[in-house]
């Protein structure tokens, strides 16, 4: 095995892979091997399937690669994997398992997203969380989890959604519900929605001190862009359980396997 520790970027898959092989499991991490370590290991004959751990998202090249190579000995084992490439394992009979579709994970990978933003937010910006003007736009698993670990923080919490049962939701939880009027007011907004929801219109209501965390899958819900056009601080963060609680995110996915082996 190569050493590329230097190199992993889901740091989950280390904790992961223990945690199976501590069960008996064969197991391999696709960024823990070299291209050439890669191609032996499906060109060898295998008496029992073997776990093939992916990173998240898995790169377009990994996928490509394993168009190739793959065989029924394997069980891949990934999340978000796109669909053209999950089409292609049922129609070539392969096994996989797309951890991140699980509601369980969801559930609990919210959690680590949202403790995740707000060190980011507490570590990049210029005043406390508490008494700051927030928007949480999104009220799904991640904005509502979000909304209720800033308002324990005593962040001044505002809620925009175009669900009207969750706004509802929003408004039997307390929060306040966002008018368009208040855009200048807001010190710090999170983004949850996988939806282009903060255009240009909007950021030019925004206040230039304002800071946007995107947390949204990709490519977000920001104009990046414009942000950087109007100098207003907004970035996009993918992948925070993976990046802000390893362990705690390895074990979630883990829980999920078991019920599978």
């Amino acid at each position: 095995m190569s050493d590329s520790s230097q190199s992993i970027t889901d740091k989950r898959q280390i904790y992961l892979k223990k945690m199976l092989e501590d069960k008996g499991y064969s197991v391999f991490f696709s960024e823990e091997l070299s291209m050439q370590e890669k191609k032996q290991l499906f060109s060898q004959v295998h008496s029992a399937p073997f776990l093939y751990l992916l990173p998240v998202p898995a790169p377009a090249s990994e996928l490509d690669f394993l168009k190739t190579i793959t065989n029924p000995k394997e069980i891949l084992l990934g999340g978000n994997l796109p669909k053209t490439f999950t089409d292609f394992c049922t129609r070539m009979n392969l096994s996989f398992l797309d951890y991140m579709r699980a509601e369980t994970v969801i559930m609990e990978n919210a959690i680590a997203t949202a403790e995740g933003i707000i060190s980011h937010a507490i570590l990049e910006t210029p005043f406390n969380l508490h008494g700051s003007k927030t928007l949480v736009t999104g009220f799904g698993r991640c904005g509502e989890i979000l909304a209720e670990r800033l308002h324990a923080l005593h962040a001044d919490v505002c809620i925009s959604t175009r669900n009207p049962l969750a706004l509802k939701r929003a408004e039997c939880y307390g929060y306040h519900v966002h008018k368009d009027s208040i855009y200048p007011d807001y010190d710090l907004i999170f983004n949850t929605a996988p939806a282009p929801v903060l255009n240009k219109e909007i950021i030019d209501r925004l206040k230039p001190e304002a800071y946007i965390f995107d947390i949204a899958s990709k490519p977000g819900g920001t104009d990046f862009s414009y942000c950087e056009k109007k100098g207003i601080h907004a970035k996009l963060y993918p992948g925070l359980p993976g990046k802000c609680a390893p362990k705690t995110s390895a074990e979630i996915i883990f829980r999920y396997l078991m019920t599978f082996f």
